[in-house]
């Protein structure tokens, strides 16, 4: 079995790209070796895996792999057990691919469309990120801690939390349209949750802004 079998994307795989466009991909992924369990460990997948090969492809068919991440993206949302850090990572790249090409009214609004969704999920998603789930490797990580003498840090403690573009992103574009207090709001939102993006900068910056139109 392949990473394309693991996810169910072999006969999408098939269908929707040419042979060349497939053997382009391949070439520059290892698309078909076999499925590691650890693979993609830190929680991303399916999502992850179509984001990836939509950034190795060639256009069309890096269009092409990003629709098809899209629509999974979609039907993930709607469902009450998907990954969420597979749905963050990927709802990341698609944000800064609709903005890239935010001159296009439809994709500017995308790309909104795609802030809001990932700050919906916020909450939950850094909790993931606080508490990453032990991979599933037959690792007994009570064994391990025994063996070592000590906790293991990436699991026994909160980690810190990455970036994220949605709340960084909207803020940006809030400010640019002349919404400071919506701007300011996201970004004390972002801050209390911990996101990493130097929000206090950002918040001084905007409490500034605000007191001179004021």
């Amino acid at each position: 079995m392949d990473i394309l079998d693991k996810y169910h994307l072999k006969e999408w795989w098939l269908q929707a790209l040419t042979p060349s466009q497939r053997e382009q991909i391949a070439n520059n992924y290892g698309i078909y070796q076999n499925v590691d369990n650890t693979y993609f460990s830190d929680g991303a997948g399916k999502l992850g895996l179509l984001i990836t090969l939509s950034n190795i492809a060639l256009p069309p068919a890096k269009e092409i792999l990003k629709t098809k991440a899209e629509s999974e993206l979609f039907q993930c949302y709607k469902s009450t057990n998907s990954n969420l850090i597979d749905m963050h990572l990927a709802l990341a790249s698609l944000i800064k691919h609709y903005y890239s090409l935010r001159a296009n009214l439809e994709h500017y609004e995308k790309a909104k469309e795609l802030c809001k969704m990932q700050i919906a999920l916020a909450s939950q998603t850094a909790a993931k990120f606080k508490h990453p789930k032990p991979p599933d490797n037959g690792i007994n990580l009570d064994n391990l801690r025994d063996v070592l003498g000590h906790n293991l840090p990436y699991y026994d403690e909160p980690q810190m939390l990455p970036s994220h573009t949605g709340y960084k992103q909207l803020a940006i574009i809030l400010e640019k349209e002349g919404d400071i207090e919506g701007a300011l709001r996201l970004s004390k939102q972002a801050l209390k949750q911990g996101w990493t993006d130097n929000y206090e900068k950002r918040i001084d910056k905007l409490n500034k802004k605000l007191m001179k139109i004021k």
